[in-house]
């Protein structure tokens, strides 16, 4: 999944912006905001090249298809390598402190994939090749992602497992960028809810499909890479059967310059930006801590061990994946469908924030299993529309269609940033207050928070 946006304002493909003549004589431009930014409008009359206009033909089915397969690639590669794979390296290499040297890695990648977002979407959005702008840095990605799942297939040491994970965030991220850019680029506003809900959808399953293929079928270290890098390469070079781009003419890159660069996240001074960022990043931390402590609450609070004699946590924790699984993937299928024939997103949003919050409540005040099982369904609802609505919502509100790429960078480090700061809220609380209920209520909060923050963004309806 992994699991994105600029302000549209609907104008034709064909369409040439003019001006008029203000008091002082200069010529304004006739429009709300600018569709793309001052250095690519060199002059007043400017037509768009068709690389940055809205786009308005429907995506047929295939596309749709084998770009949610494309989707499953980053789950694939990160759920089974962290989930499995990873720990069994650090394992086999130390017997002590693997708990804090898996974070310490994981920390790291969380980081990198930070950085690597917003960096690859500005470099991608100045690509003038024949083959477009995306997806020189696609296969790029996916060859690199390969041959790095191969060196560590065989990586002789800690330090290169630990460095092949932390390039492999690199690499994969690479991929996930240029695929949340070709959403806005590509896909058109009726269709951006909908297609997101596959993506999504597929990208969890392809993170389970992943954990059984190194799991249940291949279970030597080295097969199972061997087996994801195959299985990644195949997912990858589907979606170029049907991704087609148009070039960006050489006149209309901007030139990277050293104040453009230091200046990647001035998106976040856009007020409806900012908005959707700051609360895409509160509803993430608050799945992405249930998830991480599910384990920890179901043995601590729950006592699912003395509930169910026989079973063990991990058993627990099974139930709650499947169950959040099939929830997040009805929900988000039924609420894209919805908000992409009602061309609505706040609506959406707002309320799939709250259902989330009150998922995260029954965790709270309720820690008995079958009350688990009830907020996990209705945690995985609230979380399933978000994720589908949201994702089309941060399309729209990026500033300036020449950037879609670094800016739908910048969207993505919101899933990123809350895995880094998940385990230190949690431990923190935990340590303090010795009760899964603050924690739980905090998280709660924040999703409340999350919906405020939704209300007055002005350019989406």
């Amino acid at each position: 999944m992994y699991y994105l946006g600029f302000v549209f304002f609907y104008l034709k493909p064909d369409i040439v912006v003019v001006g008029r003549t203000s008091h002082t004589g200069k010529e304004i431009l006739l429009m709300d905001e600018p569709i793309v930014s001052d250095v690519a409008l060199p002059q007043m009359h400017v037509e768009l090249p068709e690389a940055l206009r809205e786009p308005t033909r429907s995506k047929n089915l295939l596309f749709m298809a084998l770009y949610a397969v494309a989707n499953m690639v980053i789950l694939v590669g990160n759920i089974s390598i962290a989930s499995i794979l990873l720990p069994e390296q650090i394992a086999t290499f130390t017997p002590g402190n693997q708990t804090t040297i898996f974070s310490l890695i994981l920390g790291l990648g969380a980081v990198t994939a930070v950085v690597t977002n917003p960096v690859v979407g500005m470099f991608s959005d100045r690509t003038t090749l024949r083959l477009g702008r995306r997806r020189p840095w696609y296969i790029a990605g996916g060859i690199l992602t390969v041959l790095d799942l191969l060196l560590m297939a065989h990586a002789p040491s800690l330090l290169l497992v630990a460095i092949g994970y932390i390039v492999l965030q690199v690499t994969i991220n690479m991929l996930g960028v240029t695929l949340s850019a070709i959403l806005p680029d590509q896909v058109p506003l009726r269709q951006r809810a909908t297609l997101s809900a596959l993506a999504g959808g597929l990208g969890l399953l392809g993170g389970l499909f992943g954990q059984i293929l190194v799991a249940q079928i291949f279970k030597g270290i080295p097969a199972a890479y061997t087996a994801l890098a195959i299985t990644i390469a195949i997912m990858a070079a589907l979606f170029l059967l049907v991704l087609r781009e148009v070039p960006l003419p050489r006149e209309h890159a901007q030139p990277l310059q050293v104040k453009q660069t230091l200046a990647i996240l001035k998106p976040l001074a856009q007020r409806d930006f900012a908005l959707v960022w700051v609360a895409r990043c509160l509803i993430f931390l608050g799945y992405t801590t249930v998830v991480n402590f599910m384990f920890f609450f179901l043995r601590d609070a729950v006592h699912y061990t003395k509930l169910f004699p026989g079973q063990s946590t991990a058993q627990g924790v099974n139930m709650f994946f499947a169950l959040n699984v099939a929830s997040i993937i009805i929900a988000s299928l039924v609420g894209g469908i919805i908000s992409d024939r009602l061309l609505r997103r706040k609506l959406f949003v707002i309320a799939a924030s709250v259902i989330m919050a009150v998922g995260l409540l029954l965790y709270a005040f309720f820690p008995a299993w079958s009350m688990v099982l009830v907020g996990t369904a209705v945690l995985g609802i609230g979380f399933g529309v978000y994720g589908a609505v949201d994702f089309a919502l941060a399309s729209q509100v990026l500033p300036a269609a020449a950037d879609r790429g670094k800016d739908m960078g910048i969207i993505n480090t919101a899933v990123f940033v809350p895995m880094i700061l998940s385990p230190l809220i949690a431990g923190i609380t935990l340590g303090a207050l010795h009760s899964y209920l603050p924690l739980f209520v905090l998280l709660a909060v924040g999703a409340l928070i999350a919906a405020v923050l939704i209300v007055p963004i002005k350019s989406v309806r």
